[in-house]
């Protein structure tokens, strides 16, 4: 029983005034809070939130994967002609870049002491001939023994082959074009004297063009001689050149594991040039009917790649197979069909189920 009076057993209820005041905050405070929460509206769920996107309609057609390789553009044909004959060079009727026929005369040397020998060669040849005559009739009358008439056909035919030689060492002092094309270089000039093996002309054959080009061996087995092929430059970006695959090597680069072939191109229009280079194209399958899809499409997650096409108006998420690539697309092997509403832009803004407003269909 408390007794009046006894103020020990009072003390602990009373209290300080700024505790008092602090109790009064802590209450005002715990009211505000209660307050607010019942004035902020929950949040509304994710997947119930409409996301705009932009969509395609995916379509099946005929697709060719190619290889694009890197080319350089050679000449069919390149012939170095040389002198075969000594003698010094008079004239000369082509220059750098001069385009020639077959048969063309190219350069003309001094051909006077040649001539000469064949003047020497043709008086033997024809002493030689009547001394065989009289042989025949000699020894017809016995007047000639055996070895003799055989002395005399030999030297009827010395004669004649020498006659030949100075013929033939005539003929060759005239240096022509053997195929028509165009000339790459001019080595020699007027008054320059020939030996037998001295570079003169350098002769291209540019109406055909090689594209020369490495193929990995990962595409060895889709070559083969015969095959169309394309041929793309920078320089002509609107332009397409076809040719044929006219020789394969017989083995793989030891080192780069690469295949060399060779595709003949037309340049009957001369625009083309040895030395250029270019993207060859290679067809390796064809897919009758294939689903491409933009590269930018792809949402590339931790182990697979998927797509989203909307389905009743929310985004269904789609786990895909890639094929090759094709300019800016690619093609799906499977996990999409044709004829859906594809994703095309803003599908790294939805999720799985969620809502969404396509604005171009």
């Amino acid at each position: 029983m408390i007794q009046r009076g006894s103020p020990q057993r009072l003390w602990p209820l009373r209290l300080s005034a700024w505790q008092a005041w602090s109790v009064v905050g802590l209450a005002l405070l715990h009211v505000a809070c209660e307050s607010d929460e019942r004035s902020v509206p929950a949040a509304e769920p994710v997947a119930d939130r409409v996301v705009s996107v932009s969509t395609m309609l995916t379509t099946a057609r005929e697709v060719v994967d190619t290889a694009s390789l890197p080319a350089e553009l050679a000449p069919m044909r390149r012939a170095v002609l040389a002198a075969e004959v000594v003698g010094t060079v008079v004239k000369v009727h082509v220059e750098q870049g001069d385009t020639v026929r077959t048969g063309e005369l190219l350069i003309e040397i001094d051909t006077r002491d040649l001539r000469q020998r064949l003047v020497e060669a043709e008086a033997v040849a024809r002493h030689r001939s009547e001394l065989f005559v009289r042989a025949e009739k000699l020894l017809a009358k016995r007047s000639i023994t055996e070895n003799q008439y055989l002395d005399a056909i030999t030297e009827r035919d010395v004669a004649e082959a020498q006659l030949a030689t100075a013929r033939l060492m005539l003929e060759k002092s005239r240096l022509v074009a053997p195929w028509s094309g165009a000339v790459a270089a001019r080595h020699i000039e007027v008054g320059d004297y020939l030996v037998p093996g001295q570079k003169v002309v350098e002769l291209l054959e540019v109406r055909r063009l090689k594209a020369r080009s490495p193929v990995a061996s990962s595409d060895v087995p889709y070559v083969r001689l015969g095959l169309a092929a394309e041929l793309r430059l920078d320089i002509f970006p609107d332009e397409v050149f076809r040719g044929v695959v006219t020789s394969l090597a017989a083995e793989l680069d030891s080192t780069a594991r690469t295949l060399d072939i060779e595709v003949e191109i037309d340049n009957s229009t001369g625009r083309l040039r040895p030395g250029m280079y270019a993207r060859l194209e290679i067809p390796r399958r064809t897919y009758p009917s294939a689903v491409l899809v933009p590269l930018a499409a792809i949402v590339e997650l931790e182990e697979s790649r998927v797509v989203y096409v909307v389905e009743d108006g929310r985004a269904v998420q789609r786990h895909i197979e890639l094929g090759p690539v094709v300019g800016d697309e690619i093609l799906v092997t499977s996990g999409l069909r044709a004829g859906e509403q594809l994703i095309s832009e803003g599908q790294h803004q939805v999720s799985p189920g969620q809502r969404v407003e396509p604005i171009d269909a």
